[in-house]
């Protein structure tokens, strides 16, 4: 069994601003009215993000080199307009989510190229762009909608999960900004 101190369970992601945050929080707020979701559990606001690359558990000497690597990864930064909902049946979660612009795509190749170069094996599942804000959740079927939601793409992030009975909690360890 792997020593569980010296490894880390990690994921890059895009952390919204406080702003942007809210205004994801806000909407998840107005779906807890559906009356399919009213027994769902809600993502705290402070978990909201993108995941662009799962890692899990992770050597602290990997982490350390894949920090160095990841900031060479050079981006643009964009747009990303949320601008509608989804379900996903299997794992029973209700997200947001919007089209990847081209930046956003070229940032997740450069991470990926990265992160293969410090972990072997490594291999991408297809990115989708989304917010989880609910897991646990029945189909809520219909869903009033939502204003768009402008969410400045500007960094990423390296961010470590830790796992607690009432629930993840995510600390952000890296933060590498956009051109």
């Amino acid at each position: 069994m792997a020593d569980t101190s010296k490894h880390k369970r990690l994921f890059l992601a895009l952390w919204p601003d406080d702003f942007t945050r809210q205004r994801l929080a806000n909407v998840q707020n107005a779906f807890r009215k559906t009356a399919r979701l009213k027994s769902a559990r809600p993502v705290p606001s402070g978990n909201l993000h993108i995941t662009i690359h799962f890692l899990g558990e992770v050597s602290t000497e990997v982490c350390t080199r894949l920090q160095t690597a990841l900031a060479d990864a050079k981006a643009q930064s964009c747009t990303l307009v949320v601008d509608h909902w989804g379900y996903f049946p299997r794992p029973r979660v209700v997200w947001l989510g919007g089209i990847a612009p081209e930046p956003l795509i070229d940032l997740v190749a450069q991470t990926q190229s990265c992160i293969q170069a410090c972990i072997a094996g490594y291999h991408q599942k297809r990115f989708v762009p989304h917010i989880t804000i609910f897991r646990k959740a029945r189909h809520p079927l219909e869903i009033d909608d939502f204003d768009p939601i402008r969410w400045r793409i500007d960094r990423f992030a390296l961010v470590e999960s830790v796992t607690h009975p009432h629930g993840a909690e995510y600390n952000v360890l890296n933060q590498w900004m956009l051109d």
